[in-house]
């Protein structure tokens, strides 16, 4: 907690910028560059990276960008050097108006770019003497304006950073069963809809959340490492399900399915599984002498016919004396 006079500390001294960053050589009047930026201008700031800003103090750092009179509204804008790929550059926006008192504190937090992230990050400012600072312009133009992080770089101690350590959302999803397929000659399983790898059931679930046990599955947590497990366990949660559990409410089994299975395929008391203890799921028939195998694909069947073709016979005269 700072103590009494900080921010007339601050407003005498670099702080809270890096020494050699700011305050460099300022002249009397007049307008500055930022490394000259003066001392009065602000008293004290701070910022939170947030979990998905992307920012590691080892490499990355904030920094005031520019100082710009627009109208009658002094804005003070800082970035980060943090490379985002395709995001937008980490910038935060203060703004004072004439006649705002000296130390005014205003929080700042940057807008979420998308519906279930965090906001990347968040700081706080505190200002000088706004008569002091207004001096400075000439003509009501730009005041100041840099690209770079060389000037005025904020001192790592005022910048905390969840970057990777907090969760932002929880999505519920099912990967997809494990569908039946059909030798390569027979038509395949149609369903009504078009399977995929992964059924979204939410999306961005925040705020306090109650996670329950389902089927065969138990949950524990762990205080200790903070973690939670999950484990499938026979009996255990809501126990057993008494038929199919569906992936999604509309799932459907295959067309024209006579048993329901949402998988497809049959259930092992319709599977012819073996023959003479001769196990599939291949079973090769080869026929001997006398008989013949003949397949019936329209009624899904193999006709044994013992013919005895190829057999020696024994004739018998047909008359008797």
């Amino acid at each position: 907690m700072a103590r009494p006079n900080f921010f007339n500390d601050n407003v005498n001294r670099t702080f809270p910028f890096r020494q050699g960053t700011a305050g460099m050589n300022t002249p009397d009047v007049g307008t500055v560059t930022m490394l000259e930026l003066p001392d009065q201008f602000i008293a004290d700031c701070g910022f939170i990276m947030g979990p998905e800003s992307g920012f590691d103090e080892k490499e990355h750092s904030v920094f005031l960008y520019r100082v710009e009179l627009v109208g009658g509204t002094v804005v003070f804008e800082f970035r980060s050097d943090v490379d985002r790929g395709s995001k937008p550059q980490l910038s935060l926006t203060f703004t004072r108006n004439y006649g705002d008192p000296i130390y005014t504190t205003e929080f700042v937090e940057a807008n979420q770019e998308s519906e279930c992230d965090e906001p990347p990050w968040s700081g706080y400012l505190v200002t000088g003497d706004m008569n002091k600072i207004l001096e400075r312009f000439s003509g009501g133009s730009t005041y100041i304006l840099r690209s770079d992080n060389v000037a005025a770089v904020v001192e790592p101690a005022l910048i905390q950073n969840l970057n990777g350590n907090q969760v932002v959302s929880l999505n519920l999803a099912n990967t997809d069963r494990t569908r039946a397929t059909k030798p390569i000659d027979c038509p395949s399983y149609q369903w009504s809809f078009t399977p995929q790898p992964i059924y979204v059931a939410h999306k961005c679930l925040q705020g306090d959340l109650r996670l329950r046990a389902g089927y065969n599955v138990s949950i524990s947590q762990n205080t200790l490492s903070n973690t939670i497990q999950f484990s499938a366990i026979l009996r255990a949660g809501l126990g057993e399900p008494c038929a199919e559990v569906k992936l999604f409410p509309a799932e459907t089994p295959p067309i024209g399915s006579t048993n329901g299975l949402l998988g497809g395929d049959f259930y092992c008391n319709e599977v012819l599984r073996s023959i003479n203890g001769i196990q599939g799921p291949s079973l090769t028939i080869f026929a001997g002498t006398g008989v013949g195998v003949i397949p019936d694909f329209d009624g899904n069947a193999i006709i044994v016919d013992i013919n005895l073709a190829d057999l020696s016979l024994c004739t018998h005269s047909a008359v008797s004396v």
